[in-house]
């Protein structure tokens, strides 16, 4: 499993985020579905350009969940 380095993460308006395409730089392709899938229904946020910003505590909190496809009830925010 690839991981993001955390030099890699954007500070943007004091929150800490990645990007779609560091998430397909460091991952496989299933890993990539599997966070899309996971994710669904998380907030983002909307960068200057457009980029929609995965904030860092998700993206950490799906690693330390071991990749998992599917979010519980208490896992969200």
């Amino acid at each position: 499993m690839g991981r993001i380095p955390e030099s890699e993460y954007i500070e943007f308006h004091g929150c800490r985020v990645v990007t779609a395409q560091l998430i397909k730089l460091h991952h496989t392709p299933e890993e990539v579905e599997v966070f899309n899938v996971w994710l669904y229904g998380q907030t983002g946020i909307v960068m200057e350009d457009g980029t929609c910003g995965i904030y860092v505590y998700d993206y950490e909190r799906w690693l330390e969940q071991g990749c998992r496809d599917r979010q519980c009830s208490h896992d969200w925010d």
